[in-house]
């Protein structure tokens, strides 16, 4: 009884250190923007590996016209328009992130990478949250899924749309 005792505790802390050894959460990585995809995707060297970096809780249209659908920013159905708004939101990104030193900060919420392989970050540039700038700035919806900051990311929404910010002067 005691063998087998120590025999599950043994096992039970092989496979707790198993899984701390190999799970691949961290808060936060530092890393430096190499380049800029869309509005809610990037490109991160972090410790000298390359990774595309997908920004959690953001959606931003899509820079071609034929992946954009209607109604999907609120009521906005001029799918030339989103497409513009999409290439903003690049322009935008590119200007505020590129060749910029980020931290980037990991919620176990969302998993640590999507199904394509890309990380799921939230970025910061100089402790400024990028993905709640788009949001305040008009250039992003949220993209609702489970993730730690959707109530306050809803708030920046709500705020943009009131204020008709950025894509939202178009919604009606």
């Amino acid at each position: 009884c005691v063998y087998t005792s120590m025999r599950i505790l043994y096992l039970t802390l092989i496979l707790a250190l198993a899984f701390l050894g190999c799970s691949e959460y961290k808060r936060v990585e530092k890393g430096v923007v190499v380049g800029v995809i869309d509005g809610d995707t990037i490109v991160v060297e972090i410790n000298g590996k390359i990774e595309k970096v997908r920004l959690i809780g953001v959606d931003t249209p899509e820079i071609n016209v034929e992946r954009n659908k209607p109604y999907e920013y609120d009521n906005i159905t001029n799918l030339t328009l989103l497409t513009e708004w999409g290439i903003r939101a690049k322009v935008f990104a590119e200007k505020y992130l590129d060749h910029r030193k980020v931290t980037i900060e990991f919620d176990p919420m969302t998993g640590y990478r999507d199904r394509y392989g890309r990380l799921l970050a939230y970025v910061y540039v100089n402790g400024t949250d990028f993905n709640a700038l788009l949001l305040k700035e008009g250039y992003a919806r949220v993209y609702v899924t489970k993730f730690k900051k959707l109530e306050y990311y809803l708030k920046l929404q709500e705020i943009a749309m009131k204020e008709r910010r950025g894509l939202w002067r178009y919604a009606s």
